[in-house]
């Protein structure tokens, strides 16, 4: 019993303090804690004060699938009090009377529970154990490799997504945040984030999102519009969001926030590009491909779709070494127009000024070109 004395939760100041001293999100942030979504079994020795689990392979967005091990007295940091507490007495009645439970974890408004029952093993020299299992009436309606996938997907899809893209497992505790989010949220450290209850943390996360997301677990239905959110720093913004409830297995889901910023009074910003008068283009840097071009560069140097796709700038419009001229002095960050020769798809050259930018985009750069008169 004195193991478990050692183990129990610690008050919300100490828990403050040991946040501050976790190591990066990304990294190790949950490394050493037990999650309960997924959670099939768990075993402890009551002598060395451990405990082994199998994190479920569905949610594994840290790679850390499989067997587990950690000190019991940190193991368990990352539950709420009231979950702390129950899995421990469940360990301690154990202890005592050699069965305990059932107990209900979770479950109700946040999503799908979790009941574990427990039993004490007693070794030869005197070591005890305790096995806890998940409730084995519990049907798994996607084992095997079908769950494996869920979370590398999910890594794939947003890991460079513009999208702010959050997963909370059905449990309310925050699993995997892309960097789009973590900046839009204006979230300072996100490794006092990921692996938290949303419930917890909306002083870190911002109450609106907080808020969504614990409706959208109770009521297990998807949701999308627009919505002011208010964010941790105390600024606000309003965003496109949806949010997507999914279910690996009775024991283990969650949903999928996704949103991007709405566009200041409905503006479509290609079309403010377009009314610019000086011909401008944008140049993909790696392919040297026309991305984008507006009304005034397609009148001035006769440029169609079909042209822009027919080959890159550099075997079109721009010599090559007047395109990597451009592209060093973009570099520089140097304003001032340099003068070139273009060449217009209507064969006729003519010499330009011509103004260019960088801008970085999505992991890609992209060269900006300002005709000058």
């Amino acid at each position: 019993m004195e193991a478990l004395e050692k183990a129990e939760p610690q008050p919300e100041s100490e828990q403050k303090t040991e946040e501050s001293s976790r190591p990066p999100a990304g990294s190790t942030a949950v490394e050493g804690a037990l999650s309960l979504a997924g959670l099939s079994f768990f075993l402890v020795d009551i002598q060395a004060k451990r405990i082994v689990w199998l994190e479920s392979q569905a949610l594994d967005f840290a790679q850390r699938a499989g067997l587990n091990e950690a000190p019991l007295s940190t193991a368990l940091r990352l539950l709420s009090q009231t979950d702390q507490k129950q899995v421990l007495g469940l360990i301690q009645n154990a202890v005592k009377f050699g069965q305990a439970g059932p107990v209900e974890l979770g479950g109700g408004d946040m999503g799908s529970g979790l009941t574990l029952t427990a039993s004490r093993y007693q070794v030869e020299g005197g070591r005890t154990f305790v096995v806890a299992v998940a409730d084995e009436d519990q049907e798994d309606e996607a084992s095997g490799s079908a769950v494996r996938g869920v979370a590398p997907l999910i890594r794939h899809l947003v890991e460079s997504s513009e999208k702010a893209v959050l997963v909370v497992d059905s449990f309310g505790y925050l699993r995997y945040a892309n960097d789009a989010l973590v900046s839009l949220f204006h979230i300072a450290d996100a490794s006092l984030c990921i692996g938290r209850n949303v419930a917890h943390i909306p002083n870190r996360v911002g109450k609106t999102l907080t808020s969504v997301i614990l409706t959208t677990l109770a009521r297990r239905a998807p949701v999308e519009g627009n919505k002011r959110f208010f964010l941790a720093s105390g600024d606000s913004l309003t965003l496109t969001f949806s949010i997507m409830p999914f279910r690996v297995s009775s024991g283990l889901g969650g949903v999928v926030f996704s949103a991007e910023k709405v566009a200041s009074n409905g503006i479509d910003f290609f079309h403010v590009f377009n009314a610019v008068h000086a011909p401008m283009l944008v140049i993909d840097v790696k392919t040297r491909m026309i991305v984008a071009i507006n009304a005034a560069a397609r009148k001035t140097f006769a440029i169609t779709e079909q042209l822009m796709e027919s080959a890159p700038i550099t075997e079109t419009m721009l010599h090559p070494k007047t395109f990597m001229s451009l592209l060093t002095h973009a570099r520089k960050g140097g304003g001032a127009p340099m003068q070139a020769t273009v060449s217009g798809f209507d064969g006729v050259s003519r010499s330009k000024r011509l103004r260019v930018n960088l801008v970085d985009s999505g992991g890609a750069q992209y060269l900006m070109i300002e005709s000058k008169h």
